[in-house]
């Protein structure tokens, strides 16, 4: 079974690849977003569940990260469920968690001076 409506990832990758229009590695966004719809129900299901327990700017901070990392050519996958799964894996990690949320919560102290 696969998502046949837009889904999250979707949205991410095209976001990003907009905003990331002039670097290396922003087309490899694109196609990502273009295989998003095959990403099985499952794997997002599982992803949502990890995502819907953390704080939300941690995972945003992750997200934009991993964008990151791709559009300068640092990471690349097959699909997007190759994606899917491996930020799956990652939100495990309680070190990458821990990391994330504490980046968020510097950025915060330093948005308030």
């Amino acid at each position: 079974m696969h998502v046949t409506k837009p889904n999250l990832l979707e949205q991410y990758f095209l976001h990003f690849a907009g905003k990331l229009a002039g670097a290396p590695g922003a087309a490899h966004l694109a196609e990502l977003a273009q295989t998003a719809k095959a990403i099985p129900v499952p794997v997002l299901a599982s992803l949502t569940a990890k995502m819907a327990r953390l704080n939300a700017r941690a995972v945003n901070w992750t997200l934009a990260t991993l964008a990151e990392e791709i559009a300068d050519g640092c990471a690349h996958y097959g699909d997007a469920t190759g994606f899917a799964r491996a930020l799956d894996r990652d939100l495990e990690w309680p070190e990458l968690v821990e990391l994330a949320t504490a980046e968020v919560q510097r950025q915060e102290r330093g948005s308030l001076h």
